[in-house]
């Protein structure tokens, strides 16, 4: 059986980065030096190092998020952008849940994020008999309400736990993709601030 050559980028935390899967092995490059700058270099130095022509790729993954809504953006734009002039399949993958499946495996995650404006994002997860269970779906919740003394963990998403996530949770269970494959758009919980603020103007 032949294995899938994917792609994956992953911008929606401190971490930039870009990730192959091919032949059973994941390749990980991170450019968070150059956060946004870096993406299209990132993407073509990691094709070359591994010597894989970008019509070989079969699909890219891109994070969702939630995150940073510059970096959500594009992460986004740039995989849709790739994958349409390949002519590809482009999947958006819940940040959280990618993370989840690395950490969870453990024991239960609870996660929280801080997404400033004092809010935080929080979710929720365990595994259960090889399946990514999301007890507490993303959402806002204000820091103030948060009880602080609860163990949780903040995300490191990369784009390795993407390719992780598909190749050994997705692919494995084809009754669940339509759970866990989403367009490749950010995941926004809350309006960005200027349009909160320019909606405040105009009442």
């Amino acid at each position: 059986m032949t294995m899938a050559t994917l792609l994956a980028l992953e911008l929606s935390s401190s971490h930039c980065t870009v990730a192959v899967s091919c032949n059973d092995k994941i390749t990980q490059h991170d450019f968070s030096d150059q956060r946004g700058r870096g993406v299209v270099c990132g993407i073509e130095n990691i094709l070359s190092e591994l010597s894989i022509e970008p019509k070989r790729l079969d699909a890219i993954y891109v994070g969702i998020g939630p995150g940073s809504y510059t970096g959500l953006r594009i992460a986004c734009s740039a995989a849709m952008m790739f994958a349409y002039s390949l002519g590809i399949e482009c999947h958006g993958i819940n940040s959280f849940e990618a993370m989840a499946w690395r950490a969870a495996k453990q024991q239960p995650l609870t996660i929280i994020l801080d997404a400033y404006r004092q809010q935080y994002y929080h979710a929720e997860y365990y595994v259960e008999k090889q399946k990514l269970i999301c007890r507490q779906q993303p959402h806002i919740i204000e820091q103030a309400d948060w009880d602080s003394t609860r163990e949780s963990s903040s995300p490191d998403t990369c784009a390795e736990d993407i390719l992780r996530f598909v190749n050994e949770f997705i692919d494995k269970h084809p009754d669940t993709p339509s759970n866990h494959l989403f367009a490749a758009e950010p995941l926004y919980l809350r309006p960005p601030a200027f349009r909160q603020q320019k909606k405040s103007a105009t009442k």
